[in-house]
């Protein structure tokens, strides 16, 4: 809702409006159309496209002014909501929700939606969540100055792009500086996004597609034309099975195409990044990365995916052996074979697949990086071939976003141990050692956004200097020692203990005439937050209790 104000001074009506809702309350759905209208890759003409938004308002006043958007990513069915997508922020156990914990701080939460829907101009059935990622950049960009124009104040804005919804987020902030667009954004987030591309078992692409061209299986064919023939996906993946088609063929392979080989599309959306700048230059670029930083595998270059017989009814069947992409330099089978059968004789044409991995790396599917189970791709399909095909499966996930592809990393090994020396775009990144199912949030990262989003803004003014405040030890044992520069502290401080995800376990007053702070330690160990507070401002430090 709209809260209006009336004041009069003398002969002057002033009038007020802020964008203003209960505290804790959700806003309605909102429907936007983008910024400006794009022409994807293969079309005659350019549209616009769409988007569908709500505001998660504060708990505290309810007035929308210190807004962090959440951009929705690749999702061709529609298949998540609002609520969903605000659910990215889970954590912990049990089950916190960080953006819950902004909220309580004054934070409102925007959440972008690209809903499946009917085109206006043309009435072609898009689905939004596998658009072209520029379209709904432009989308975005749309939102961005909808809610600086409705907001309160001049907070700059947190925008947060979970997995393909970082590509979207980074198309959109660009765009905005190349077009003198203020887009009043401090801190742009990056949560374990396609940077350099995705990866989907090139085996299983070519499985998938064999079996949509020979069998009568709708089930079989959606998938193939919404997960890997969608422009979005057309455009992330790094190896993609229709340019190994041979000419002409509806599955067969052309044998000389082995390395990894992108669409087209690919390469017409990375130009269109690079014209732009490629990423964002005035915001604080932050990262989280799913997949292993110490190069840690997922699973072994070469790994055996499915080796069985599947059942396809009237005594026919089809043997199927998948395997990972090779190590590096290797020529090999990742199909070997797709074989008819009948009565459980062979029959028909058998269908290999070969692929080679550069000399530089071994292949994409074992690399490190955020992980995404098979099953994923299957849904809650109850087709007795996929639930066959999913019982046969002997790997449980597939290397998905590549963790140099997460840090945008120009490196040639994908399996390269970060150690902090290479070239990235981001001021502040988050990892660990193990691969991660992608979009995971733990406490850690958790605690390194509430940092980091707390120093841009959920103080209102007279902000603390991060410099004033030096833990002694970390981690602690018995107390926790904080040296404080006095000669940069002009106002009466309160120390806060909580748990990382926002819970309050003591609070302290500060006599301004000390030079150190002495806190008792938590009983418990693990990681809590010291937040530091003015009244005005408050700064957190991250506290590691043993």
């Amino acid at each position: 809702m709209k809260t209006i104000f009336t004041f009069l001074f003398s002969n002057l009506l002033v009038i007020a409006v802020l964008a203003q809702g209960t505290p804790g309350e959700i806003g309605a759905l909102t429907t936007i159309d983008s910024y400006a209208a794009f022409q994807g890759y293969d079309e005659a003409a350019a549209h616009l496209g769409q988007g569908e938004y709500q505001i998660y308002y504060d708990n505290i006043d309810g007035i929308l002014d210190k807004p962090i958007i959440i951009c929705d990513g690749f999702d061709p069915e529609d298949s998540r909501d609002i609520s969903t997508i605000y659910g990215i922020g889970n954590f912990g156990d049990p089950t916190q929700n960080i953006f819950d914990n902004l909220r309580d701080e004054g934070a409102d939460v925007v959440v972008l939606n690209f809903p499946n829907y009917t085109r206006a101009d043309d009435g072609v059935d898009i689905q939004g969540g596998a658009d072209f990622i520029e379209r709904n950049g432009l989308v975005l960009v749309n939102l961005i100055e909808s809610i600086k124009n409705d907001m309160t104040g001049t907070e700059e804005l947190i925008v947060v792009g979970p997995s393909m919804g970082g590509l979207v987020t980074r198309y959109a902030l660009t765009y905005m500086e190349q077009n003198s667009l203020d887009h009043q954004t401090g801190i742009w987030l990056s949560f374990d996004s396609p940077h350099k591309g995705a990866n989907v078992p090139i085996s299983f692409q070519y499985t998938v597609n064999y079996m949509a061209e020979e069998g009568d299986d709708d089930d079989l064919r959606a998938m193939r034309d919404v997960e890997l023939n969608s422009a979005a996906a057309k455009q992330m993946l790094l190896d993609h099975y229709i340019p190994h088609l041979a000419d002409g063929e509806a599955y067969e392979q052309d044998y000389a195409v082995q390395l990894p080989t992108p669409h087209s599309f690919r390469a017409t959306f990375l130009s269109n990044l690079s014209d732009l700048g490629d990423f964002p230059q005035q915001t604080r670029n932050l990262a989280i990365v799913n997949g292993s930083l110490s190069g840690t595998m997922v699973e072994s270059p070469g790994t055996t995916v499915v080796d069985t017989s599947l059942d396809l009814g009237s005594h026919f069947g089809l043997d199927i052996q998948l395997y990972f992409t090779p190590a590096a330099g290797v020529e090999n089978y990742v199909v070997d074979h797709l074989q008819p059968t009948y009565y459980g004789v062979d029959v028909g044409n058998e269908h290999y697949g070969y692929a080679t991995s550069p000399v530089a790396t071994s292949g994409l599917d074992s690399a490190p990086g955020g992980t995404v189970l098979f099953d994923s791709y299957f849904g809650s399909s109850t087709d007795d071939i996929l639930i066959q095909f999913q019982e046969a499966l002997q790997v449980d996930a597939f290397s998905f976003i590549p963790t140099m592809s997460s840090m945008a990393i120009d490196e040639t090994d994908w399996y390269h141990v970060v150690n902090g020396t290479e070239a990235t775009p981001f001021d502040a990144y988050v990892g660990g050692n193990t691969n991660q199912p992608h979009l995971t949030l733990t406490d850690e990262y958790a605690a390194f956004l509430m940092d980091e989003f707390s120093a841009l803004y959920l103080g209102t003014s007279g902000y603390l200097q991060v410099d004033a405040f030096q833990l002694l030890s970390n981690p602690v044992q018995e107390n926790i020692v904080v040296r404080i520069n006095s000669e940069l502290i002009d106002s009466k401080l309160s120390f806060e203990l909580l748990t990382v995800s926002g819970q309050l376990i003591a609070s302290y007053d500060f006599d301004n005439n000390r030079d150190v702070m002495v806190l008792p330690s938590p009983s418990a160990s693990g990681l809590y937050l010291l937040r530091i507070s003015n009244g005005t401002s408050f700064i957190t430090k991250k506290v590691i209790v043993e």
